[in-house]
Parts: C-alpha cells; sequence; structure tokens
C-alpha cells in the first residue's frame, strides 16, 4: 500500500480478511500504525527500505504466513461485520443516554474573527490554561 495519505486502508483490511500480509507506506503514520496494530505486515520508507521488505516476505513464506494470519486474526476482531455492527450500536445507545451536550456559542463571522481590537494570537495562547485537565 504505497499510499502517503491514508486514513483508512480498505485494500489492507481486505487482504488481512484474506490472511495476506501487506506492506504499506511507513511515512503514513495510519499504515504503520495499523501494521504495528495488527501484527499483520511491514512497512517502509524508502525505496531500498521497500525492496528489503518485499524480498523478506517473497523469500520467508513462514514470515509471511505468520503475517497473514496475525492480519486475519486482527481483520476478525476489528473489522468482521458483528464487530463493525457492534461498534455502531453501543455508539448509539452511548448517544441516547448520554445528557445532550450545552448548546455552542455562535461562531464569528470572517470579519469580527479578524477585528484590529482582538489581542494577538500570542497573549491568547499565553492565557490559556495549563496542565491536567479535570473531568
Amino acid at each position: 500500500m504505497p499510499s502517503y495519505f491514508e486514513s483508512l486502508s480498505m485494500v489492507m483490511i481486505e487482504a488481512w480478511a484474506l490472511g495476506v500480509p501487506v506492506l504499506a507506506n511507513g511515512r503514513c503514520d495510519v499504515l504503520a500504525g495499523q501494521c504495528l496494530r495488527s501484527d499483520g505486515g511491514l512497512f517502509y520508507t524508502s525505496g531500498r527500505e521497500f525492496d528489503a521488505m518485499l524480498d523478506r516476505l517473497l523469500d520467508d513464506p513462514a514470515l509471511a504466513a505468520e503475517l497473514g494470519e496475525n492480519g486475519r486474526a486482527f481483520y476478525e476482531a476489528e473489522y468482521e461485520w458483528p464487530v463493525i455492527e457492534r461498534k455502531y450500536r453501543d455508539m448509539f445507545d452511548q448517544l441516547m443516554t448520554a445528557p445532550p451536550a450545552p448548546p455552542m456559542e455562535p461562531l464569528p463571522g470572517w470579519f469580527a474573527a479578524r477585528r484590529r481590537t482582538l489581542p494577538p494570537a500570542a497573549v491568547t495562547v499565553d492565557a490559556a490554561p495549563r496542565g491536567p485537565v479535570r473531568t
């Protein structure tokens, strides 16, 4: 999966559903993270690394099979339809039982947000609270 701009790779998920290991662009945090979480593939950050990782997968069928099985287990745990359906139902249940959020203040228009009477951004940032958040 050579893409640098992924938020979720359906190609990788489909490969894992079939027990196929993946080779992903490690410069994409999402793809590298999916490889690490699933232990279902390798990733690269350069052309030489791509060549080396591809050779590794092709030359070591036991490793490729193990990565493919790890990917299949990850798919079954995270992306099979009953899992997705449960996640949606849990989210809807939570939304139905949570108290409503307070109404949001109206946002200023483009000109209002750029008034010359507003303090500089550095002053606003310096005045922002710091430290741990209390819940």
